[in-house]
């Protein structure tokens, strides 16, 4: 009698989770369909800064710090890079670097920490007040932008937009690249689907540090990083959802592809696994909505597994699973679809599938990894 009840209790659990999650993926897809490129011409152009924070990066920087500085903008712009710390080759490379761009490139030497301070919102910090930029564009010291990349963003600031979210994705070779970066590739791609409709709905779910704009005035008129300097992770997300508290309708994702910046993927399981958790930590910190939206798709995530571990001993409890598994395969290779589209990755389907089959259980351990152990972050 009481397995009985136990397994009805179950099956309800999973079927209300499961009709939320479906119902989010409607209103994620319809909002899809509304996201526009921006149109702002206003002149004179605004000033921008483009803020780099590094971090022991001489295997990379040079290509970053080259895609940088081929901006094809009109108006004023400059370069600030934050050497934080490093103790390879990356102060060499930087310095060099100033030397043949004096009039664009700009590095600012960090020195030391305070305890329990994020390193990243430090360093970010600190560039915005020495930064002479209206609108400040962010990106990370290992990726790369395209020459037309500021023009891009900058017209996206129509009147009334604080925050601009732009696109990043793992470039990825058919046939060549590892089964790791086109799994990453299209998960990644999954997030920024999600975060484009969120934004849209004026429902601010994620952002990426690595090709983010803000106004310097907003940064400033929001105190910044303060209350949240001590959080590790969320130089990106936690600072959007303060513009979310209030105003939700004054940010916006960028689907202009001049725009988006490659990243690279993780090479190792424990180097992704490190980053998940570390994505997963700062959401307890978002809007009660937010986290309450967050939370129906966790609870829907972590019930799927709880209840295929309930499929050995009744038939009805693997019924119902496998039926809210099918749902939701078919749910997110709608969205899926229509995101590769808005994004120009279709050749990424192909790795929806297996990414399906492992999503649950992987996130579900990364949040409670995140929210409940530690990670590691250079």
């Amino acid at each position: 009698m009481l397995f009985s009840v136990i397994t009805y209790i179950a099956i309800a659990l999973l079927a209300i989770f499961c009709i939320f999650y479906l119902w989010l993926e409607v209103r994620f897809y319809r909002a899809l369909g509304t996201v526009r490129v921006g149109e702002s011409d206003v002149e004179p152009k605004p000033k921008v800064s483009i803020l780099i924070a590094a971090r022991n990066e001489s295997e990379g920087i040079r290509a970053t710090l080259d895609s940088v500085l081929a901006q094809d903008y009109t108006g004023e712009w400059e370069l600030w890079v934050a050497d934080d710390r490093s103790t390879d080759d990356t102060p060499k490379i930087l310095a060099e670097y100033a030397v043949n761009h004096p009039e664009k490139l700009h590095v600012l030497t960090i020195t030391d920490l305070p305890e329990g301070v994020s390193p990243k919102k430090q360093a970010i910090s600190k560039m915005i007040a020495a930064c002479n930029g209206e609108i400040l564009c962010l990106t990370d010291a290992d990726c790369i932008v395209q020459p037309a990349w500021i023009s891009g963003i900058v017209r996206e600031f129509e009147p009334g937009i604080e925050l601009v979210a732009g696109h990043s994705y793992i470039p990825t070779v058919p046939g060549k690249s590892k089964v790791i970066i086109c799994m990453q590739a299209i998960e990644t791609l999954i997030y920024r689907v999600a975060g484009t409709a969120g934004l849209a709905m004026h429902l601010p779910l994620t952002s990426t540090g690595n090709n983010l704009a803000y106004r310097k005035s907003f940064f400033n008129s929001v105190n910044g990083f303060d209350n949240v300097i001590k959080i590790q992770s969320g130089d990106d997300d936690l600072l959007m959802q303060k513009l979310a508290s209030d105003r939700p309708w004054a940010m916006r994702y960028c689907i202009e592809p001049t725009t988006f910046v490659t990243t690279n993927g993780k090479e190792t399981l424990k180097e992704l696994w490190e980053q998940r958790k570390r994505w997963a930590s700062k959401t307890i910190y978002y809007t009660p909505k937010i986290v309450a939206v967050l939370s129906m798709v966790f609870l829907f995530l972590l019930w799927i597994c709880v209840t295929a571990i309930l499929s050995i001993f009744s038939t009805e409890v693997l019924i119902a699973t496998a039926i809210a598994f099918a749902l939701k395969c078919v749910g997110d290779l709608v969205l899926i679809l229509r995101g590769l589209k808005v994004f120009k990755q279709e050749h990424l389907i192909k790795w929806c599938i297996p990414v399906e089959i492992i999503h649950a259980p992987f996130t579900v351990l990364a949040v409670l990894f995140g929210l409940f152990g530690r990670f590691k972050w250079k």
